[in-house]
């Protein structure tokens, strides 16, 4: 478990055995059943995680009491809410298990500490906040530029386990179409 996420911190800049016990013993251990939130939309963010098992759902809630999916956090990924911990505001959105889910999380604070001591952990720190914010950009651009079926060959090609592992209801919410629309195109895509 622990291999893997110094696998994909490594991946950004190499730790020394020192500079990973600093980084773990800033780290948890969290069991999310489904349903559980990781984030509500009326608190500061003041925890990141990297998911080691499960998926999250980042969703608002709009003025009509519609849900609205802006992102999905999948196993290897980091999930946070970047601009509410910066800014030290409410999140604009809900983070919640769509599955069981094992996070290892780290208090953000814990780890702007740890970056102000080691230009390592502040590049690590900077990447994977760039990672973050550019999911959110991926998504604001498949919504502003494509049309249903572009959007779902899009999925199809750039994402494929949201297609395996997201339910219909939660995938056509993300794609801003109805359960319908999304049914219809997988259907046109299968035959």
């Amino acid at each position: 478990m622990m291999n893997d996420l110094r696998n994909v911190l490594e991946s950004i800049a190499k730790l020394t055995d020192q500079e990973w016990d600093d980084f773990w013993a800033i780290t948890q251990i969290k069991q999310l059943k489904k349903g559980d939130y990781f984030l509500t939309n009326d608190k500061v963010c003041q925890h990141s995680a990297y998911v080691q098992k499960g998926i999250l759902r980042h969703f608002l809630i709009d003025t009509k009491g519609n849900e609205k999916i802006t992102q999905f956090s999948m196993k290897g990924e980091f999930v946070s809410d970047c601009e509410s911990y910066i800014h030290q505001k409410s999140s604009a959105y809900n983070i919640q298990a769509i599955e069981p889910c094992e996070l290892i999380i780290f208090k953000n604070a814990s780890l702007q500490e740890l970056s102000n001591t080691n230009p390592t952990f502040e590049k690590i720190g900077r990447q994977v906040t760039h990672q973050i914010l550019s999911n959110y950009k991926e998504h604001l651009m498949l919504l502003l530029n494509y049309n249903p079926e572009e959007k779902y060959q899009y999925i199809l090609k750039n994402k494929p386990e949201f297609i395996l592992n997201i339910s219909v209801t939660h995938l056509s919410q993300f794609l801003g179409l109805t359960r319908e629309t999304l049914s219809r195109l997988r259907r046109k895509v299968i035959m």
